[in-house]
């Protein structure tokens, strides 16, 4: 088994020239290689998403239901950085307490061994985690949580060899031009207004608004409204009040696009239109399609080549025929897999 230094009861594997090692987050200094593992696995996958140290910085100061030392490790070959994975615990809006796992990996990496040493390491310490907290769980549904991107087909198999199944499916979409923008009109008695970036009670306005209309979509924590999550979301280096369009009804947001700008690995500018969200008072009246209009026009016009946006493609408002049918397509998948808590310790044996 591939180990962690720093882990009770464990001694270290000794590294060998090609054979991977899994070893703790040292903290910032890793931040730079995650960004680019990241970036590569995405990549990979066919998302347009770059991530930057600086934002790894402003994540990783807020994570919740995470210690980082112990949570966090990073996977070498030869003393370079060539995957990372994150462990973490959430209470979930349908009732379930997840331990959840997620894996970034360099696809110049794949197929040394990495996913299986990452993966493994992830399993073992999912379940340690549940058995911490077992006592205080006895009101609820428990189940182990992995994410794995669509094209990682290494990883995927080691999930499944590992038990668990896979239940959802999520994409990344991209608009390939800004042309032929459709002129869609808000519904009746909607009118949008630009948000001053400076005013910061309006943010935690759109923030909320944001959160109660995401409150019912499957999977969602019930911290996500937490002022920890509304620091990072503030503070987020990429965070373009001025891009947003909000919708109102009266004094009420009805909804919004929270967009963002972005450059891709080819120098060209992204522009994100994310957080895609209408209160459920005023939903089914167009609203949504007619904001997505205004916003590719607002991205374009600030300098985007192209437009991207993530969605659940299981979203019960049917969401990705709203994209689609605006010109975006699907250009890369994740998957979310589930494993129930197995009795005892025993995880499924896992080649590594």
């Amino acid at each position: 088994m591939t180990t962690v230094e720093h882990r009770a009861g464990r001694t270290a594997a000794p590294a060998t020239p090609t054979r991977p090692v899994v070893r703790p987050y040292r903290g910032p200094e890793d931040h730079p290689a995650i960004a680019r593992i990241g970036s590569a696995a995405r990549a990979a996958n066919g998302n347009p998403e770059v991530v930057t140290a600086a934002q790894i910085d402003n994540d990783y100061a807020r994570v919740e239901n995470c210690d980082l030392t112990r949570d966090c490790v990073l996977v070498e070959i030869d003393q370079r950085p060539v995957a990372y994975g994150r462990t973490f615990w959430m209470d979930r809006n349908s009732g379930e307490r997840s331990y959840e796992a997620i894996m970034f990996i360099e696809p110049t990496a794949s197929g040394r061994g990495v996913e299986s040493a990452l993966i493994g390491w992830e399993i073992d310490h999912l379940v340690e985690l549940e058995a911490a907290h077992r006592p205080a769980e006895a009101d609820r549904p428990v189940v182990l949580v992995g994410h794995a991107h669509g094209r990682d087909v290494a990883s995927r198999a080691v999930l499944e060899a590992a038990g668990f199944a896979n239940v959802r499916r999520s994409a990344t979409l991209v608009r390939p031009d800004l042309a032929d923008i459709p002129d869609l009109p808000l519904p009746s008695g909607f009118a949008v207004r630009l948000i001053d970036p400076g005013d910061g009670a309006m943010h935690r306005r759109v923030f909320d608004a944001d959160k109660v209309a995401f409150a019912d979509h499957w999977g969602d924590s019930l911290s996500d409204g937490s002022e920890t999550n509304f620091r990072a979301f503030v503070e987020d280096p990429l965070v373009r009040p001025d891009l947003w369009r909000v919708a109102f009804h009266g004094d009420d947001i009805a909804g919004q696009i929270l967009s963002f700008l972005e450059t891709d690995g080819d120098g060209s500018i992204v522009g994100w239109t994310e957080s895609i969200s209408v209160q459920p008072q005023f939903r089914r009246r167009g609203l949504a399609r007619a904001l997505l209009a205004e916003s590719l026009r607002a991205v374009r016009d600030a300098g985007a080549a192209r437009a991207a946006l993530g969605v659940d493609t299981g979203n019960v408002r049917r969401a990705l025929d709203l994209y689609e049918s605006l010109g975006f397509e699907i250009v890369s998948e994740s998957f979310e897999y589930h494993r129930p808590v197995m009795a005892g310790s025993a995880t499924a044996e896992v080649d590594r």
